[in-house]
């Protein structure tokens, strides 16, 4: 008999208490290929792509759509060539990450430069290939000019814009440490220009004969989930654009793009942080004290049910906003907006770089209970300790994920019991603090980490010296590996021993 298949989402399924990636056993894929590992759906990717390009389209009858996402988010090889197949353009920010592009087969003028500070090899290769430069600061016009130059070659720039939100001063989900007002904390981040300095560039642009302005950029990045927050970038880049234009006589830009930032679906963007933890905490520090004069066994009763009441974490419940909410949000602003600031729509085409919602809900990390420390006195603190570590999650780690999860061969038992789940380097390495789980784990079962297809893959490290683990890249029923686990002889490849080593330690060997 077939087996019943209740769904968590396009890609993910529970079949026969077993978690599917598509039609892929996850507990098969451990045994076969070992622990821990990334697994991406390919079909997953390319179902995002067709929804954000059809989302979008849907709201610019105006003029083009390009979607460029990020090849931050994941720049293998691999995943790349998937996207350039889909139709995609390509944003970059490294010499890497163009080199990547080019050999993946985007089309070079679909390829967007960004960053700051670009060193001029970098500027001069990306006019050689025929890329765009996003230009970030006014120190790069005169090394674009001369590169230019020096190619005789036309070099297509943007102009970087860095619009203050002054609509929208919710808290800024990119500060854990404290509520912080959206407009406010995106003043913080490097890219973009003042209006100003992109009026001074854009007037010397107009008087060079090898670099021609086809447009303008922003990008502010995942402050807030919601499509308000939107509404009011797209509003106040409107305003930007038509500032520059105004001052730069009227000009019209043939392209823009509006860089990204949309929230992933379930969304682990800062969920471990709880602003009133700290304060709740600080409260517990002080009962803790006054409770001493009782003992050591009452302070430790009372202590113990107070933390069990408390201390809970929770994967994200409130879902983001869907990729058409976003389109809808985005397209009507601009086609509101940028009209009244002087700036036409017809023919202009429209570019967005989605990372984290486009990759996001493609890749899972399956990893295997190694170790089990039950606690029972004088806290109850049960740890499980998993054959992973934060320091393959970076990304996640300095966003202050909190990822969903699911016990890959356990995946339809209920979570009754509380217990962190730690790492296996020599830190704290708490990658999923006092959270709910099924009772009675057991050394061998196997965690299923959500949501890790943007930004967490690709800023692995190697800390402990830990070789990083393979990726493997499912479509439908089969698997196929993208990325070689690495060796230690990998992991100590850059190493070098100088000479003046080299003879102490023949001669403390010899002792």
């Amino acid at each position: 008999m077939p087996s019943e298949v209740k769904r968590i989402d396009d890609c993910l399924s529970i079949r026969n208490g077993h978690l599917f990636i598509e039609e892929c056993d996850t507990v098969k894929l451990m045994q076969e290929y070992g622990s821990p590992i990334f697994v991406v759906s390919e079909d997953q990717l390319r179902r995002n792509i067709r929804r954000y390009k059809q989302s979008f389209e849907a709201g610019w009858a105006d003029g083009p759509v390009k979607l460029m996402p990020a090849a931050k988010a994941s720049w293998s090889h691999a995943i790349q060539k998937i996207v350039a197949e889909e139709g995609c353009g390509c944003d970059i920010y490294s010499p890497g990450e163009l080199a990547v592009a080019l050999e993946s087969g985007f089309d070079p003028q679909y390829i967007s430069v960004n960053g700051v500070p670009k060193d001029a090899a970098h500027i001069e290769n990306a006019i050689k290939k025929g890329a765009r430069i996003t230009l970030d600061g006014i120190e790069e016009i005169d090394v674009v000019e001369k590169a230019a130059s020096r190619l005789n070659k036309t070099a297509l720039v943007r102009l970087r814009l860095r619009p203050t939100i002054s609509g929208f001063r919710k808290f800024s989900h990119f500060n854990p440490t404290g509520p912080v007002a959206t407009d406010i904390a995106a003043m913080s981040y490097k890219g973009g220009m003042m209006y100003t300095q992109a009026i001074e560039i854009g007037k010397r642009i107009m008087k060079m004969k090898n670099v021609e302005l086809v447009g303008f950029h922003e990008h502010h990045g995942r402050h807030h989930q919601s499509t308000k927050y939107w509404t009011e970038q797209m509003k106040s880049f409107a305003k930007e654009i038509g500032y520059v234009c105004k001052a730069l006589g009227g000009y019209q830009p043939r392209e823009i793009s509006i860089g990204g930032g949309f929230a992933g679906h379930r969304d682990p963007f800062n969920a471990e942080t709880h602003y009133s933890e700290p304060y709740q905490l600080l409260a517990l520090h002080a009962l803790s004290i006054l409770l001493k004069v009782f003992g050591s066994r009452i302070r430790y009763a009372v202590i113990r049910f107070i933390i069990n009441l408390m201390m809970e974490y929770v994967p994200n419940k409130k879902l983001a906003p869907s990729i058409e909410d976003y389109a809808r949000a985005c397209t009507a602003a601009l086609r509101k907006y940028l009209p009244k600031n002087g700036i036409s729509t017809k023919g202009l085409m429209l570019q967005m770089e989605p990372g984290r919602s486009l990759h996001g809900d493609t890749a899972i990390h399956l990893t295997t209970v190694k170790n089990i420390k039950p606690m029972d006195r004088p806290l109850k603190w049960n740890k499980y300790i998993l054959d992973t570590t934060q320091f393959w999650f970076t990304g996640g780690i300095y966003e202050h994920h909190l990822h969903d999860y699911v016990i890959a061969n356990r995946a339809d038992e209920k979570k009754t019991e509380k217990a962190d789940i730690i790492g296996r380097s020599c830190y704290g390495d708490r990658l999923l603090p006092f959270v709910r789980l099924p009772k009675n784990l057991k050394v061998g079962d196997v965690f299923a980490l959500l949501d890790v297809g943007a930004y967490q893959e690709v800023s692995m490290s190697n800390f402990n010296a830990m070789p990083r683990p393979a990726t493997y890249l499912v479509r439908g029923d089969k698997a196929y590996l993208i990325r070689k686990p690495e060796t230690l002889d990998d992991v100590f490849r850059r190493d070098v021993m100088p000479e003046h080593l080299k003879s102490k330690a023949r001669n403390a060997s010899s002792n």
